[in-house]
């Protein structure tokens, strides 16, 4: 084989909670079908040279037919390698923790990606699918930090991110105008994302199952030593 994964980052996220800030879906009936722009995992690889992006959402359905095999969702993933930036993330009505910013970000849709930096330029770049998991190629070398949300897709807004109404609509996101158009995120916090509007970068969940392994040995090696002094 002519590459190697060098590093894997896996970030999961709860399924079910795809309304972002409390909003109601159109009411047309394509949308009436769950999980569709819900984010289940996010996954940096860096295969080779460059990092590799892989989003992977609970469901898949693709009534028009689009050639990544979904046609509903809108996956926009802003990163962050170096210093500065952009605060504000473009489409979702979210923005980064103050000191934070992106330089890139790739944004991908049913009939592609396509990479945008914040200074306003543009270019398409490699997307497949393999089974559940969408991937997208970078050029970057150098781990970045990330922010990754979803919405619904929308081909006539420029990030594809489909507004919010008051009352909504069968086209149309039912909240307040000013809402984030992103219907999830990945984040620990997503009741205090939706609240503030800051998003930080993707984190691991904590866990207490190291802490849990951690302890069982060392209690078989007290429980060992005991014996062993006893006999």
């Amino acid at each position: 084989m002519n590459w190697i994964f060098l590093a894997l980052l896996l970030f999961s996220d709860p399924v079910g909670d795809d309304h972002g800030a409390s909003l109601g879906y159109p009411r047309a009936a394509l949308y009436q079908e769950v999980g569709f722009a819900d984010i289940a995992r996010f996954e940096m690889k860096r295969r080779g040279e460059f990092w590799l992006l892989g989003i992977e959402l609970a469901r898949y359905p693709n009534p028009a037919e689009a050639p990544l095999g979904f046609s509903l969702a809108t996956v926009a993933i802003f990163l962050d390698a170096r210093p500065g930036g952009e605060e504000e993330l473009p489409g979702a009505g979210l923005k980064t923790p103050a000191g934070g910013g992106w330089e890139e970000a790739y944004l991908v849709s049913g009939w592609g990606a396509e990479k945008r930096v914040f200074s306003g330029g543009r270019s398409l770049v490699r997307a497949w699918r393999e089974g559940g998991w969408i991937w997208i190629q970078t050029n970057l070398r150098q781990k970045p930090n990330a922010y990754v949300v979803s919405g619904i897709y929308d081909p006539f807004e420029a990030w594809g991110f489909r507004k919010p109404l008051p009352g909504g609509g069968v086209w149309f996101l039912d909240g307040p105008e000013k809402a984030p158009r992103a219907v999830d995120v990945v984040a620990v916090d997503q009741e205090r994302v939706w609240a503030t509007g800051v998003l930080p970068p993707v984190r691991k969940r904590p866990s207490w199952r190291p802490f849990l392994v951690l302890a069982l040995l060392l209690a078989g090696a007290y429980f060992l030593y005991r014996a062993w002094r006893s006999g």
